[in-house]
C-alpha cells in the first residue's frame, strides 16, 4: 500500500505541474521510470508524480517548487493532511484539514441534509461529476429529488467543490486531497441522524425548475445525437469491410441540427427535415449494386431489398421506424394535419392525440432512429 504522505505529495505535484513539467523534473532527477518514454504525453500523470514523490523528501520538494514556480494552480490551491498551498502558490509543510473540517461543519449546520447529500453525491461519483449525475445521486441519497443549483456554487468559496470542465459541459469537482476528511465528517453527521427544516433560500422557484428541465432535455437530446453519430460511423465501417461501400453519406450539418431542442411545431418541422435527410442520404448507388432489382427507387425501399436478400430474418422495426419518420415529414406539411397516414405515424411513436408535445415527439423520433441503427448494426455484423 502506498504510504499516505507519499501519495498526497504525488497529488500535490499533479496539482502544481502538468505532464510536461512532471516529465522534465523526473528526467532531471534521473528517475528510471521516465527513461522508457520519449515524450511527456506517453507518461501517466499520477504515476509520474508518484515516482518523483517516492524519490524526494520535503526539503527537496520545497527546492523543486522554488526552482519551478507553478504556472497555474487549480481547485483553490492544495488542502492536504501534510501539505498546504495557497492560491498564490505559497507552499507550507502543514495541514489544512482543520480548515476543511470547519467548512464542512458550516455546510452541514446551515444546509443540513441537502448539504450532506451534495457532498456525499460528489464523493460517491469519485470526486467529480456532472450536474445531472449529482442530481441523480442526490435523489438516491435523500430518497427524493432536490435541485442543487442554489447550493452548489456556494460551496466553491468554502473550497469544498469547484466548477471544472468546459462551459457547455461543466463538472463539479471535490479536490481529491480533501475527500478523506470530508468523508469522515459526513459519516459523523450521518450517525447523528440530524434533520433540519428547508429554509426559504432552499426553495426552488418555478423558473429554476423550468430551467432545470430544459437543461435535462438538452443533455438527453445531445446524448442520443452522439450515439446516433457513433452508430452511423460503426455501420459505415462494417459496410466498408463487408461490401466495399459506406452506407451513410457524411452530413455534419444535419447531425448538428438533430442535437438541438424542439419547443414547438415550427422547430419540429425543421428537426424532422434534418433527420429525414440523414435517412435519404444513404449511398443509393452503392446499395443498388448489391440488390437484384437495379431499377428499384426510394432509399428505404432499396435498403429493405438489400436486407431481404443479404440478411433475411432482420428486424422489421429497422424499416418501419425509417418509414414512419419520413412520413412525419412528408405528411406533416403541406398536407393537412389530419391526414390518416400522419396520424398513424404519430401512433407508431406513441402519441394518440393532436397536437402532440412536440418536444417529447422529437425525443421519441430520435430514439426510434437510434433503435433502427442499433438493430441494423447488430444484424450486419453477424
Amino acid at each position: 500500500m502506498i504510504e499516505e504522505k507519499i501519495k498526497e505529495r504525488a497529488l500535490l505535484l499533479m496539482r502544481l505541474y502538468w505532464r510536461d513539467e512532471i516529465f522534465r523534473i523526473g528526467k532531471e532527477l534521473k528517475i528510471p521510470y521516465f527513461d522508457q518514454f520519449k515524450d511527456y504525453w506517453d507518461i501517466d500523470h499520477f504515476q509520474g508524480a508518484l515516482e518523483i514523490s517516492k524519490k524526494i523528501k520535503d526539503d527537496e520538494l520545497l527546492k523543486i517548487v522554488e526552482k519551478n514556480p507553478p504556472k497555474y494552480i487549480s481547485l483553490g490551491g492544495f488542502q492536504g493532511k501534510y501539505y498546504t498551498v495557497t492560491e498564490e502558490g505559497e507552499i507550507r509543510l502543514e495541514s489544512s484539514w482543520n480548515s476543511v473540517r470547519g467548512n464542512v461543519h458550516k455546510v452541514l449546520e446551515n444546509q443540513g441534509d441537502r448539504g450532506y447529500a451534495i457532498l456525499q453525491a460528489i464523493i460517491n461519483k469519485g470526486g467529480r461529476a456532472t450536474y445531472f449525475e449529482i442530481v441523480d445521486e442526490i435523489e438516491e441519497i435523500l430518497g427524493k429529488p432536490y435541485i442543487p443549483s442554489y447550493l452548489l456554487p456556494r460551496l466553491q468559496p468554502l473550497k469544498l467543490v469547484f466548477k471544472t470542465g468546459s462551459r457547455r459541459y461543466p463538472d463539479w469537482t471535490m479536490p481529491p486531497e480533501i475527500i478523506p476528511v470530508v468523508k469522515e465528517e459526513l459519516a459523523k453527521y450521518k450517525n447523528l441522524g440530524k434533520k433540519i427544516q428547508v429554509t426559504s433560500e432552499e426553495t426552488i422557484s418555478t423558473r429554476e425548475e423550468i430551467s432545470f428541465q430544459v437543461l435535462r432535455s438538452d443533455q438527453r437530446i445531445a446524448k442520443i445525437a452522439d450515439e446516433i453519430a457513433q452508430k452511423r460511423r460503426e455501420i459505415n465501417l462494417i459496410f466498408a469491410n463487408k461490401f466495399g461501400v459506406k452506407l451513410f453519406k457524411d452530413n455534419e450539418m444535419a447531425i448538428l441540427d438533430i442535437r438541438r431542442l424542439c419547443a414547438n411545431e415550427d422547430e419540429f418541422n425543421n428537426r424532422i427535415q434534418a433527420i429525414t435527410t440523414l435517412i435519404d442520404e444513404m449511398n443509393v448507388e452503392g446499395l443498388k449494386k448489391l440488390v437484384a432489382d437495379r431499377n428499384l427507387t426510394g432509399t428505404i425501399n432499396i435498403l429493405e431489398a438489400f436486407l431481404e436478400e443479404h440478411f433475411p430474418g432482420y428486424s422489421k422495426e429497422i424499416i418501419t421506424n425509417f418509414r414512419n419518420i419520413v412520413r412525419l415529414r412528408s405528411k406533416k406539411y403541406p398536407i393537412h394535419r389530419d391526414d390518416p397516414k400522419f396520424i398513424d405515424s404519430l401512433k407508431h411513436f406513441g402519441f394518440r392525440t393532436y397536437p402532440p408535445d412536440w418536444g417529447e415527439l422529437w425525443e421519441v423520433v430520435l430514439k426510434k432512429y437510434l433503435e433502427s441503427l442499433k438493430l441494423l448494426k447488430e444484424r450486419i455484423e453477424k
